[in-house]
């Protein structure tokens, strides 16, 4: 079982890179890449299957975990260079997964053709939204056109909590471990919860260096960072564990 943290009642962040909202039933994704380039088994013309397989494997262990309402994806999860039969595959797969629960609701940031395509050329039934509010939550991008449509709401909501990505934060734990390691994290601040990226393989911001993208992050009166060390969550105060 992975590791989880409370921040707070209902509120849970999961080693598996995710973030739990009971209340509300929202499951909440940033760094999700669905597909790939991908390889074809030879002389079939089908998708090698086996990581693909073991990927939605992990995903729908964590969608049964927890049986969200919604599970809401941050940011873009279509490969820029994908096999058109990989990426079918796995999309299609990926919707049916978040079916079994809920809805599904992608935040990319910019519009994003790409998704609209794919969702009319397969038939899929999920929302491409520029921002999902539920309650006191914010779920955004985190691009400047968000970030400052996320100002206007904490302002009208003070007891709000934005949601976003755009950074997928990474830091070296050197506390709690044997060894150091090069950790995908979360960030955590009073009003804001930085995700972390949820497919290993998509790049990550290290966090020590200071070089936000998101003005949401360059604003943030962090307070704590949590790593994700295999399965297991660190914690750290701000900012000792941007160091």
């Amino acid at each position: 079982m992975a590791d989880q943290l409370q921040l707070e009642t209902g509120v849970v962040l999961d080693a598996r890179g995710a973030a739990w909202w009971g209340e509300v039933g929202i499951l909440a994704l940033a760094g999700v890449q669905i597909g790939g380039p991908g390889v074809l088994r030879p002389g079939s013309g089908l998708p090698a299957l086996s990581a693909l397989d073991d990927a939605l494997y992990r995903f729908t262990e964590l969608l049964a975990d927890y049986r969200p309402l919604k599970t809401v994806v941050l940011g873009n999860p279509l490969p820029a260079v994908r096999n058109p039969a990989l990426l079918e595959h796995a999309l299609k797969s990926f919707v049916a997964a978040v079916a079994c629960h809920g809805e599904l609701v992608v935040v990319p940031g910019a519009p994003e053709p790409r998704l609209d395509e794919a969702r009319q050329r397969w038939g899929l039934s999920f929302q491409v939204l520029p921002a999902f509010e539920a309650e006191r939550l914010l779920l955004v991008h985190g691009d400047d056109a968000s970030a400052e449509a996320a100002r206007a709401w904490l302002a009208r909501q003070p007891a709000g909590l934005v949601v976003f990505d755009r950074e997928h934060p990474v830091i070296l734990v050197r506390q709690q471990v044997s060894s150091p390691l090069r950790c995908p994290c979360f960030l955590v601040a009073p009003d804001r919860l930085c995700l972390p990226a949820y497919s290993p393989a998509v790049a990550g911001s290290p966090v020590g260096e200071g070089r936000f993208q998101s003005p949401l992050a360059r604003e943030a009166a962090w307070n704590r960072v949590v790593a994700i060390a295999g399965l297991r969550l660190v914690s750290l105060p701000w900012p000792q564990g941007a160091r």
